[in-house]
């Protein structure tokens, strides 16, 4: 029986594989979830308030957070961006650590983006607990992992490295093994240079996993600049880097791009009675109606000039020359 004392209770933040799987004996022996540990605590183990052995029971240095930061200590090169040093917003020593000026706070977006990552990508790491990751615009992860370097803009819970809105890093060349960035590359305001910079970072050999939105509404506040086509996301990562997959995903097909769309324009509409001659309609009769056309006018009549410009189909800008 294990002596509660080496024991603690398992969290999404503190989640270890094999912690967890040195306090559960039946995970363990289980043919699946003794091969994926994370799967039985996100189905079960979290509702059962399943315990995993302490760090220190298990011989584990310092603090996770530490002892993460002391593995990536030799990728983090101040000299590579723009924001000086680094600081401490904890204890020193230890993750999380700021770079650059003033990052965005959380109370400037609407929400914070919260999901696993991609599968792919997630597995990859997983897989390699000895090879070192960055996740890029990281949001709040439901799962973490100590060979991945979390990145965001503004404190967000899963963040190792914060830094101001920019898109090169300050880290060492050629230092990792893979790098994933999932809807976030619209947001910046140079995604070139930042696949550039991905490009800088990783190892030959290393993979980049990206996940770039087309057809949404302008999200993302404070910033949205750029969407992409399948050809453009390729074009940004076709010099040094050999293509292994370009294709949509279930999480992007034209369903989705459809909802946020419709979904969104009916919710922003000013006029209850125009919202429900919009939801009421068919397909077909949506179909149907030309654009400018006078059911179009009662909608737009309707579509306060943020959600004109979050729904639109494109833009026009006319400028001189200074």
């Amino acid at each position: 029986m294990q002596d509660p004392s080496r024991l603690e209770p398992a969290t999404d933040a503190n989640f270890d594989e094999q912690l967890y799987l040195a306090a559960n004996a039946d995970v363990a022996r289980h043919p699946v979830y003794g091969n994926d540990p994370w799967r039985h605590f996100d189905r079960y183990g979290r509702g059962e308030g399943r315990k995993q052995q302490t760090r220190a029971a298990a011989g584990y240095p310092a603090t996770r957070r530490s002892a993460k930061y002391e593995r990536f200590l030799p990728l983090l090169d101040a000299s590579r961006g723009t924001g000086g040093a680094f600081r401490f917003l904890g204890d020193a020593g230890s993750f999380p650590v700021a770079y650059g000026g003033a990052a965005h706070g959380l109370d400037e977006y609407d929400d914070e983006s919260a999901n696993p990552g991609l599968g792919d990508f997630v597995e990859t790491v997983r897989l390699n607990p000895d090879k070192l990751y960055l996740d890029v615009g990281c949001g709040r992860r439901s799962r973490h992992f100590d060979n991945c370097l979390y990145l965001e803009v503004y404190p967000s819970v899963s963040a190792d490295l914060i830094i101001e809105p920019a898109c090169r890093y300050p880290i060492a060349d050629a230092s990792l093994d893979g790098i994933g960035c999932f809807a976030v590359m619209e947001h910046m305001q140079e995604p070139w240079i930042a696949a550039e910079e991905f490009l800088r970072m990783l190892k030959p050999g290393g993979l980049v996993f990206i996940d770039y939105p087309f057809l949404v509404p302008v999200h993302g506040y404070p910033s949205h600049y750029y969407n992409a086509t399948r050809e453009g996301l390729a074009r940004l990562f076709d010099r040094g880097f050999e293509r292994i997959k370009l294709a949509t995903e279930a999480n992007q097909t034209p369903d989705h791009a459809i909802h946020w769309q419709l979904s969104g324009l009916a919710a922003a509409l000013t006029d209850e009675g125009v919202r429900q001659e919009l939801t009421g309609m068919s397909v077909g009769q949506l179909m149907a109606e030309p654009p400018g056309g006078p059911f179009w006018q009662r909608v737009l009549a309707a579509t306060p000039d943020a959600a004109r410009s979050m729904f639109a189909a494109g833009n026009t800008l006319i400028a001189r020359k200074l």
